[in-house]
């Protein structure tokens, strides 16, 4: 099978379509790698999977699926040797959290979906990692007590915070000071804590201008009381941002530790994000699971077109009991490119595992390989224009033709009939 076969039978479509149920990139490449099988057993898994998936959403059991959609982003980050932030860390741990649930929910289930619970079976939890990113980050921040180093130096911002505030409310109370302020405010500027000043008496004041305003009517002063407080103050900021990087630093590590694991876990909870995107799938097109045989036996009884869904015309179809090939003959529009593009199409869901739009009892071969040659031209002068590339087509797939094989030719009678015309 190949590009053209994907293409022509809108096989392509349906994936994009099914991609956009998957919650993770992992999920969305692992469906865009998905190629059709012609292994019986290998279908037959394909099938269980989605048909277990759907009757949990039928049951209106949803599996817990946390931290998914952005855990590739963070687990590459950390195989660079990034240290994660509070949120990231957070957002990694509800996917660890996740992992451990959705084990409980599948082994909870397993009368369900037994297939499905003992793919869970292989997940590996890591309470210890959740609990320990969970207890030091709240909020998106790293908790005061997350180290009794953090504590004494967030106690000594506080407690040197409200020194530099008492000074500079003192400084905006002094008589003499008054009528000089611009506005009696502590306002922040460059981490330094100023008093807007009024520009005119600006060297009049003991301290340091910050910044001045735009237009120039007010400068920022750093009273020189607080200088050394503000000094104090910056260096204590400098000290909490490296505690808190080293307590990053730790959480993120104890993630990398155990990455290869981890990777584990990604894989498994990636395939149950494409196997319930088949499912979700299945269940908005109410689809059934068809009988599969790699006798070439195909029965369909009342199959739609995937895409076409409600407005197609049911087709009912018999071949490979009696006979193996079959001519459908018709006028134009008539609905002959559509027979063959159904059943291309039906086969190949039913080869990824996906569910078709049909009735209880139909049947569904499988074919090493599928070989198209649709033409969507309904004239005789779009037929000429094509003739050469459809007999070059044609020739091409009679060469690779093996025993197991579908084909299915649009307009051959056409090219036909253009052969005996020319002269």
């Amino acid at each position: 099978m190949n590009q053209e076969t994907y293409t022509k039978t809108q096989f392509n479509t349906i994936k994009d379509k099914l991609k956009t149920y998957a919650i993770s990139t992992y999920g969305k490449e692992r469906i865009e790698q998905l190629k059709p099988s012609s292994r019986l057993e290998v279908v037959e898994k394909r099938q269980q999977e989605t048909a277990e998936g759907k009757a949990l959403l039928m049951a209106n059991l949803h599996v817990p699926f946390m931290g998914l959609s952005n855990v590739e982003h963070l687990t590459n980050q950390v195989e660079k040797g990034f240290i994660l932030e509070p949120k990231e860390l957070v957002s990694y741990a509800d996917f660890l959290r996740s992992s451990r649930l959705i084990q409980s929910f599948m082994q909870k289930n397993q009368f369900i979906a037994p297939l499905l619970a003992k793919y869970s079976e292989t997940v590996q939890i890591f309470p210890s990692i959740e609990d320990e990113i969970y207890q030091v980050i709240r909020n998106n921040q790293v908790e005061t007590d997350a180290s009794r180093e953090l504590r004494k130096i967030r106690r000594g911002l506080q407690e040197c915070e409200k020194e530099i505030e008492a000074k500079l409310n003192a400084f905006m109370r002094n008589t003499q000071n008054k009528p000089k302020i611009q506005e009696s405010v502590i306002v922040k500027k460059n981490d330094r804590f100023t008093i807007p000043i009024k520009a005119s008496y600006k060297n009049q004041l003991a301290g340091t201008i910050v910044e001045s305003s735009s237009k120039g009517t007010t400068v920022f002063l750093e009273p020189s009381s607080i200088a050394k407080l503000n000094d104090k103050l910056y260096q204590l900021k400098m000290e909490e941002a490296t505690e808190v990087y080293q307590i990053l630093s730790t959480l993120t590590g104890m993630i990398a530790e155990q990455m290869t694991t981890i990777q584990g876990n990604i894989e498994v909870v990636a395939h149950y994000d494409m196997i319930f995107a088949k499912a979700k799938f299945s269940r908005e097109i109410n689809g059934i699971e068809p009988k599969i045989n790699t006798d070439g036996i195909i029965e369909f009884i009342n199959v739609k077109h995937t895409i076409l869904g409600a407005n197609a015309v049911p087709l009912n179809l018999s071949l490979g009991k009696d006979y193996r090939g079959l001519t459908i003959t018709g006028p134009n529009a008539g609905g002959k490119t559509v027979v063959l593009k159904t059943v291309a199409l039906i086969t190949l869901q039913t080869m990824i595992g996906l569910q078709i739009i049909a009735d209880e009892g139909t049947t569904v071969a499988l074919f090493d390989q599928i070989f198209v040659d649709i033409g969507d031209q309904q004239s005789i002068e779009n037929a000429l224009s094509t003739f050469s590339g459809h007999m070059q087509n044609i020739s091409e797939i009679l060469a690779k033709t093996k025993r197991n094989s579908l084909i299915l030719l649009d307009e051959i009678g056409v090219e036909l009939n253009q052969m005996r015309e020319r002269p």
